[in-house]
């Protein structure tokens, strides 16, 4: 009976104390939190660690090398993935994940955080959803039976690294990040464990597409063209952004119409409220409301801006000179508007920093 080494006791023991601590602590917050105190739920992870650190010692004195051991363990940390992963599946079926707060959906985008951008995202199409489901479904089945285990950890993995991805860079939270984590290293374990057989089937195994017939260099040229052709297809093209240091949303802090003043007495007024200079010389004038809104494309040369305007396509161009109202940093423009003269300072706003 070969040996079994004690770092692989150890390691095996260790993911399936994480795995089950894990998985529990989630299905017991969720389903359990009414009936049992969060105090003693929060205590399921450390005990089932302090489980597993216990048992790698009596395993190691007993000087015991049985498969069916290990196997127990292994299935202990295979169980864990695939029920979290099957759970996170049919919740997502049955409308319990992924649903975005109707209170939330008409706030302006801008005051969205971005966890808050995520279940917004996802929410859009329950299809998608049950896709992303049914992938978490099928390859927690696949992880349960010992010859598609393999198939089941690569089905997984991008799923698992996806989520991993996005828990982090969408600030969903420090205690999923660590979550998601630890399923990652679950199944990243059974990658790990097949390593020659990974390493004999990807690199030493027999290829059996035909070679094409060109010198070493027409190939690393050819393998190559994918970074430096698009690269110069980029470069070639330009920035969309071409005025840097004009983009960006200006509020109108003061509008003169043929030299008189206006004022916003009222929500109704159409009135000229926020500029939008943005990329790919997009301008946007929004009269009070999102909903009131001239969209159209600018061009500036020596200071002097033109906009000819998409939607509404009737209104009339605007044509004037941009100017530097005061040490501040805010803009004026002064132009014609079809027969009207305009007077426009403008306030830039900074974006929201998350």
């Amino acid at each position: 009976m070969p040996k079994i080494p004690f770092i692989k006791k150890f390691i095996t023991c260790i993911l399936a104390g994480l795995v089950i601590g894990a998985f529990t602590l989630r299905q017991s917050i969720t389903w359990l939190r009414t009936v049992t105190p969060v105090r003693v739920i929060s205590m399921l992870p450390l005990l089932s660690l302090v489980a597993a650190v216990i048992y790698v010692f009596i395993w190691q004195a007993r000087k015991t090398n049985r498969p069916a051991t290990l196997a127990f363990w292994q299935g202990l940390i295979r169980y864990g993935v695939a029920f979290d992963l099957a759970s996170f599946g049919w919740e997502k079926i049955c409308h319990l994940q992924l649903v975005m707060p109707q209170s939330k959906l008409d706030l302006p985008y801008r005051s969205f955080s971005p966890s808050d951008l995520f279940w917004y995202f996802f929410s859009h199409s329950y299809l998608f959803g049950c896709i992303i489901a049914g992938f978490q479904i099928a390859g927690a089945m696949l992880l349960l039976f010992r010859r598609t285990r393999l198939v089941g950890v690569f089905v997984l993995l991008p799923v698992l690294a996806n989520i991993l991805l996005m828990d982090i860079f969408y600030q969903i939270g420090d205690s999923v990040v660590v979550h998601a984590s630890i399923m990652m290293l679950g199944a990243l374990y059974f990658l790990f464990i097949e390593f020659h057989r990974l390493k004999e089937f990807f690199f030493a195994a027999k290829d059996q597409l035909p070679a094409v017939n060109l010198s070493k260099y027409y190939k690393i040229a050819i393998r190559l063209s994918i970074i430096y052709i698009p690269l110069l297809f980029i470069a070639m093209h330009g920035k969309p952004d071409k005025y840097p240091q004009l983009t960006g949303k200006y509020e109108v802090k003061e509008l003169k119409v043929n030299q008189q003043i206006q004022y916003r007495t009222s929500c109704a007024d159409s009135i000229l409220t926020v500029v939008y200079f943005d990329i790919r010389n997009g301008c946007v004038f929004e009269f009070n409301t999102p909903q009131k809104r001239w969209n159209g494309t600018y061009s500036i040369e020596n200071n002097h801006l033109e906009i000819s305007w998409r939607s509404p396509a009737d209104k009339p161009v605007f044509k004037g000179i941009m100017s530097p109202a005061d040490s501040s940093g805010n803009l004026m423009l002064t132009g014609v508007l079809g027969k009207d003269s305009m007077s426009i300072v403008l306030c830039h706003h900074l974006a929201r920093s998350w």
